[in-house]
């Protein structure tokens, strides 16, 4: 179970760090997580706590009468807890971390409950020294969130193995309110763990399961996986093989079609779909496809859509397929002459994060015409050229995390890693 893959944090041994000792920064690192979360506790900031916990759980999948009502408060609370610390509120904002690094503006005027709120990450009073500020560097991403098996045990220490990843992390247990006597090879949890040095810590007490949960924690990876695929990328391996692995199908994509583009009804588009995934097969037994906008579950019917509604197949060589029903709208949009409503039009779309960029560039690539006037007034930005400024605003209107992902996500390999007792 393995990986021979470990998790080493990266860190540039300068400044105020230099000095101390192994011991020294686990002391200190175990100190500053205790002021970062009694500071989001702070009795001054219940209201936001207590608006974070209640969208916490509105967002839960697991329904609140199905669990022991105080198990329950306990796990949505210090959830909204380790948002507002190492994440920012519904991961939105800055976290209580990046505002402390005056990586952000955020507060009153921007929470959640609207204007003379705060979000719960105001850093006002929490006054950090040299060191505690060059620890805080390392927690800058937020660390790893994931969920983890015991391998190992080692004096103070516990080697995880993270489901999500694929990679083995070395854990300093001695601060921690879980200690390592109280941990067992085989025993799965869930929590954050932060860098210091060449070890991580706990950001807070995990949440530890019976063995006999592991089914349900290797189910829950897996959807978290096919919904979301940055947590397998952090490993370098599995990085690499997906962006092969895409490539590859996007090969076959212009082998099959000639194009990187297959319009047509929806009979036609489903039926050129069909023949690329044959085509494909089985990618890898340790891949899955990832439908990131639409799957076999959204292929259009032909019942619900007329033989004259237009989609769109499209394949990029990184981020892999797509099926679109707003294709030939953007299409027409970029081309001319340049009416009043397609300015307008294109603005929603720059406004909805389910519509890939590189559509986007595709389009502008193919229909050159009037690009400068066209996205100049979609975007609101008087002085843009999209020769100099194009790039940029296509970049920056999709999150950075998952921008440049390969558009596929293992899932099989978490199943066959930890192999459940009953699994079918």
């Amino acid at each position: 179970m393995s990986s021979p893959l470990r998790s080493t944090p990266t860190t540039s041994a300068v400044g105020p760090l230099d000095g101390l000792s192994l011991r020294d920064r686990l002391d200190l690192a175990a100190r500053l997580a205790g002021r970062l979360v009694a500071h989001v506790l702070r009795p001054a900031n219940a209201a936001a706590v207590e608006r974070l916990v209640g969208y916490v759980r509105s967002e839960s999948v697991v329904p609140a009468g199905e669990v022991d009502p105080e198990r329950y408060a306990a796990v949505t609370r210090d959830c909204a807890t380790d948002l507002l610390v190492h994440a920012g509120p519904r991961d939105e904002r800055g976290s209580l971390v990046r505002r402390l690094l005056a990586e952000g503006s955020w507060g009153a005027v921007h929470g959640p409950g609207g204007e003379g709120e705060d979000d719960g990450t105001d850093p006002a009073g929490l006054v950090l020294d040299a060191a505690e500020r060059a620890l805080l560097e390392q927690w800058r991403d937020g660390g790893v969130l994931g969920h983890f098996i015991v391998t190992d045990l080692v004096d103070e220490h516990a080697v995880l193995h993270n489901l999500e990843d694929d990679l083995d992390y070395r854990v300093f247990t001695g601060h921690s309110e879980i200690r390592a006597v109280a941990l067992a090879p085989g025993l799965p949890l869930s929590g954050r763990v932060l860098p210091v040095g060449a070890v991580w810590v706990f950001a807070s007490t995990p949440a530890v399961f019976l063995p006999d949960a592991i089914e349900g924690v290797v189910h829950g990876v897996v959807a978290l996986l096919t919904s979301s695929p940055s947590p397998a990328f952090r490993n370098p391996r599995t990085l690499a093989r997906a962006r092969e692995l895409v490539a590859d199908h996007h090969r076959a994509f212009l082998d099959l079609f000639g194009d990187v583009v297959v319009e047509g009804t929806a009979s036609h588009v489903v039926d050129c779909c069909l023949r690329f995934k044959d085509r494909v097969g089985a990618p890898a037994e340790e891949f899955a496809l990832l439908g990131a906008l639409r799957d076999e579950r959204w292929l259009p019917d032909d019942a619900a859509d007329p033989d004259d509604a237009t989609f769109a197949l499209v394949h990029h060589p990184v981020k892999g397929l797509r099926l679109l029903d707003w294709y030939a709208q953007l299409r027409e949009v970029h081309t001319a002459p340049l009416l009043p409503w397609k300015p307008r039009r294109l603005a929603q779309v720059l406004a909805d994060p389910d519509a890939p960029s590189w559509v986007l560039a595709l389009l502008a690539e193919r229909h050159p015409d009037h690009l400068d006037v066209l996205y100049r007034t979609a975007s609101g930005r008087p002085g843009l050229t999209w020769a100099r400024d194009g790039a940029a605003l296509l970049r920056d209107r999709e999150p950075a995390p998952g921008r440049d992902e390969p558009g596929i996500v293992m899932a099989a390999s978490v199943m066959c890693r930890v192999p459940p007792p009953g699994w079918s």
